[in-house]
């Protein structure tokens, strides 16, 4: 209901007989129906405001006569309700996290994991068994097979390290190449 001059004339005599006073009191209703929906995390609470002031207009001549009490008690409880209603049809939006289009962890593992044994394939046979035994084990292990390594090739631990360096270079530009033709990083 469009809120009429006859039904808003109404609205402020019932609310005082002094039209200043009513004035002043319907902006305080107003005012205090705005905020209330704002504390509620409303979008709109000019829009619901107007609503309520609409609804409790549209209602008047019914209850002008029986009513007793604050009018802007009267008020807030239309505002109660308007702003069930609001809710009820109103679909939450939700932000989105920036990295929403970002492929799933696991996937994107997975296919890491796909392209590092595709590139390993393209390695050279020596490269490929030096680069294996090189991350052999776990901690101590792998110390000993690194030592064993380097006496195996009669290199230093340093040129052991820098020819791992390499190895791992060319893995890695070999897996970020596959990865970018998947569409993945």
């Amino acid at each position: 209901m469009e809120l009429t001059q006859e039904s808003f004339d109404l609205l402020l005599s019932w609310l005082h007989p002094d039209p200043d006073e009513a004035g002043k009191i319907y902006v305080k209703i107003r005012t205090g129906l705005i905020k209330n929906f704002a504390r509620q995390r409303c979008p709109v609470p000019e829009e619901l405001a107007d609503k309520t002031v609409d609804r409790v207009a549209k209602k008047l001549p019914e209850i002008i006569d029986t009513y007793v009490g604050d009018p802007e008690r009267y008020f807030h409880r239309v505002a109660y309700y308007v702003l069930r209603e609001y809710w009820s049809r109103t679909v939450e939006t939700v932000e989105l996290e920036d990295n929403i289009m970002e492929p799933d962890k696991d996937y994107k593992k997975e296919a890491e994991s796909q392209c590092l044994d595709k590139c390993m394939a393209q390695l050279p046979a020596p490269n490929r068994e030096f680069i294996r035994k090189y991350y052999y084990g776990n901690k101590g292990e792998k110390i000993r097979q690194r030592k064993e390594l380097a006496v195996n090739l009669s290199i230093g631990l340093d040129a052991l390290r820098v020819k791992a360096l390499r190895i791992r270079r060319i893995l890695k530009k070999c897996t970020n190449d596959c990865m970018a033709t998947l569409d993945v990083i």
